[in-house]
């Protein structure tokens, strides 16, 4: 026999004003066990606070916060987890050692000494644009007034700001004019 929740409400209401004693020698529709809990759960239900729960467990970790995690930690390879906390701490982000690493490693970044040797050439070079040069030696034949002279000049270009220097020496490495 299949009851609607109303029928099992009026006959739980029922229920419970008879009490477990008279149940076990009237009830024909459902065990006495049965007939309480229909009563018991709405009541249960109602006091429970389920509408002013939010989410279960802790509540989680500020979006900037955990943004700010991860780009401290990729930009600075050899930062430990409380190197992490000190910068977060000077920013007004509170965190604890062991919630920084809960989020590098929920995002799949290393501890500092690993994270540090698996830096990318990528930001390798972001993060070292402003102190690498580019070099390159060749040699340029130029007709004087001398005859044919030979020139070895060196050309640096600094990547950050694209000048470019030169700098040209006859008669080899160790010439003895140097064109600036």
């Amino acid at each position: 026999m299949l009851l609607s929740e109303g029928e099992k409400a009026t006959l739980a209401e029922i229920a419970q004003r008879l009490g477990r004693k008279a149940l076990e020698e009237l009830a024909a529709v459902a065990k006495p066990d049965t007939l309480l809990t229909w009563y018991r759960k709405p009541i249960a239900n109602k006091f429970d606070g389920s509408k002013f729960r939010q989410r279960v467990g802790r509540p989680r970790i500020d979006e900037e916060a955990e943004r700010l995690v991860l780009q401290m930690a990729k930009e600075n390879p050899s930062w430990g987890y409380d190197r992490i906390v000190g910068a977060l701490k000077n920013l007004g982000h509170q965190l604890s050692h062991q919630t920084v690493g809960n989020i590098l490693r929920r995002h799949g970044l290393s501890p500092a000494p690993k994270r540090k040797r698996a830096i990318s050439w990528k930001d390798f070079i972001r993060s070292h644009m402003e102190v690498l040069v580019g070099t390159d030696f060749f040699t340029v034949e130029v007709l004087t007034l001398k005859g044919l002279v030979t020139y070895y000049p060196a050309l640096f270009m600094k990547y950050c700001s694209a000048m470019i220097f030169l700098s040209a020496r006859q008669n080899g490495i160790t010439g003895e004019k140097n064109l600036n």
